[in-house]
């Protein structure tokens, strides 16, 4: 395997954990959000609950993003080094 080929499939393996990265970070965050809600309906008024459950849906979507930015900055750093990689000599 040739020194580009090498730097090309250390991209691809970037790329493979930002992705595993990514489905952790979603899990963690939709878990997060469950475990929120489940707390709201213990001695809580409805509005309370209605307040908690909106809450942990935006922190989880929030965290979604953020996933989602960092998912999109590994792509790019990894396509880079692929560039890279495919032009040199």
């Amino acid at each position: 395997m040739t020194n580009r080929s090498v730097e090309k499939a250390k991209a691809d393996v970037k790329k493979g954990i930002a992705e595993a990265g990514k489905a952790g970070a979603y899990v963690k965050a939709d878990a997060k959000a469950d475990v929120e809600k489940v707390k709201a309906n213990f001695g809580k008024s409805d509005v309370d609950k209605k307040v908690a459950y909106a809450k942990a849906d935006i922190n989880a979507a929030a965290e979604k993003g953020m996933a989602d930015v960092k998912n999109k900055l590994s792509h790019a750093k990894a396509d880079l080094e692929k560039t890279k990689a495919e032009h040199r000599k």
